[in-house]
């Protein structure tokens, strides 16, 4: 059953793998849609304001007509005027009155400089006119080319629609198949369980016979050790029976054996039993203390194994509630770091494990996805992105376990103004949940402070240390 269950897992975590894959992709490909949406929008506002550029020069070319018409008029009136001087200078040359020549002559003058600085202002305005009917013209060629690339972008847009709702059913076929295998995973542990009650209770029940194999075994060494001694006290008999000298024949007892006899018989056999002395009558007494001591040492290694088997058991099941504990902490502190992250960077990280199957014999990785950026290890970030990362850390531990208060030194050394004022607005939101004491330079992170206080260097050698209130409505 392990193998069966350990192919499942690497399955499982494949497939978690791909999809978060997939999500990094579907990600991606949101930033893309998002990029082109805001391409999409700043060239309609482009299109809205060359628009607004042709209406305005349009206008101005309706004026510029109408100017020029209202100067062609003027132009007309000035030609008539003008012949009709020179008629009349005409008819004075042929007079004979000089005065009058001179200030028609004058007059002509006069007329002559208007009409060139009308035909001057004329041919400016002409002019002006032509420049306005090319930049329309070029106006209209940009709005075309615009036109193009919305429609570009709008192609560019429905196929990125395609990807995500691609990625969107392959994410969701993958998690109902991540469900089926977690379900089968965790009818496989069911059944693992089982069969390790079922294994405990064979090897307790292999051990009960072992044991009794054992004493049997010992009572065997015993009884052939007593067959043993029985048959060198039986060889001895034989041996002292051979040494006695019988006659030969045996001499028949007689029928009328007298009781003095037999007594004297009686005495003589006793004396052969003395002979076989010394015998340890405390023998038996010796096998029954024995035999309790064994019996007794037997219950206590019973007794032993038993709870040998209980501490395993137990061992077994703090292992796996420790590990559980450990990848619930471990998915909340990510899920936080992702959300945090996010908004301390406007980009995207995640927490990853060095040995995913055996959580609780490798280390941590912090993987970040700063905004604009590729995906890189803390080691190759630059100082603020290494800074961002380890508060972003930070408070994805105080939101799952908070500790009464915090100390930062200078945290935002390496941060512009933007970040300063993000990490300034996040200290704010996690301090509803524990104090913060936050040495900082920086005026954003000083002007977020309930309570400030300010050391300079005041006159000498010494210090000084001034309290001040920027808010004086708020709280403590």
């Amino acid at each position: 059953m392990q193998p069966k269950s350990r192919s499942l897992q690497n399955t499982i975590q494949t497939l978690e793998a791909e999809l978060i894959k997939l999500r990094q992709q579907h990600h991606a490909i949101q930033l893309r849609a998002e990029s082109i949406h805001a391409q999409q929008s700043f060239h309609q506002q482009e299109r809205q304001r060359l628009q607004q550029q042709i209406q305005q020069h349009s206008g101005g070319i309706e004026i510029g007509q109408a100017q020029l018409k209202h100067l062609e008029d003027q132009l007309i009136a000035h030609e008539h005027r003008l012949q009709q001087h020179k008629t009349a200078l005409a008819e004075l040359e042929q007079s004979s009155t000089h005065t009058r020549w001179q200030q028609a002559q004058e007059a002509l003058n006069q007329q002559e400089a208007v009409w060139q600085s009308l035909d001057q202002d004329l041919r400016s305005r002409q002019q002006n006119l032509v420049e306005l009917s090319h930049q329309e013209q070029r106006t209209h060629e940009k709005i075309q080319q615009r036109h193009l690339r919305i429609q570009e972008l709008r192609t560019k847009q429905t196929e990125l629609i395609n990807l995500t709702a691609q990625s969107q059913s392959q994410e969701k076929q993958f998690t109902s198949q991540i469900q089926h295998y977690q379900q089968r995973l965790s009818e496989l542990e069911l059944t693992l369980s089982n069969t390790r009650e079922e294994r405990d209770a064979a090897h307790r029940l292999l051990q009960q016979q072992q044991r009794n194999q054992q004493q049997y075994q010992w009572q065997l060494q015993k009884h052939i050790e007593t067959v043993a001694e029985l048959t060198n006290q039986l060889s001895q008999i034989q041996h002292q029976l051979s040494q006695i000298v019988l006659p030969d024949p045996c001499p028949p007892i007689p029928e009328h054996f007298t009781l003095e006899q037999l007594q004297n018989e009686q005495r003589r056999l006793q004396r052969r039993l003395q002979a076989l002395e010394p015998v340890n009558m405390m023998a038996i007494a010796e096998y029954d203390a024995v035999t309790d001591r064994l019996t007794e040492l037997s219950d206590r290694l019973e007794t032993l194994n038993q709870e040998r088997t209980e501490l395993l058991i137990r061992i077994e099941n703090f292992t796996t509630l420790r590990q559980r504990a450990f990848l619930q902490a471990f998915e909340a502190v990510n899920q936080n770091f992702k959300t945090i992250f996010a908004e301390l960077s406007d980009g995207d990280g995640y927490l990853q494990l060095e040995y995913p199957q055996a959580p609780l014999s490798g280390g941590l990785n912090l993987v970040a996805h700063p905004k604009g950026k590729p995906v890189q290890h803390l080691s190759s970030m630059s100082g603020g992105e290494k800074s961002l990362t380890a508060l972003s850390f930070i408070f994805a531990l105080q939101r799952y376990r908070p500790s009464p208060f915090y100390a930062f030194d200078e945290v935002d050394m390496f941060l512009d103004g933007a970040n300063v004022e993000r990490l300034s607005r996040m200290v704010q939101q996690q301090a509803t949940l524990a104090q913060f004491i936050v040495v900082s330079l920086r005026r954003p992170m000083i002007e977020a402070a309930d309570r400030t206080i300010g050391v300079t260097q005041a006159r000498g050698a010494h210090t000084q240390v001034l309290g001040l209130e920027l808010r004086p409505s708020a709280a403590m």
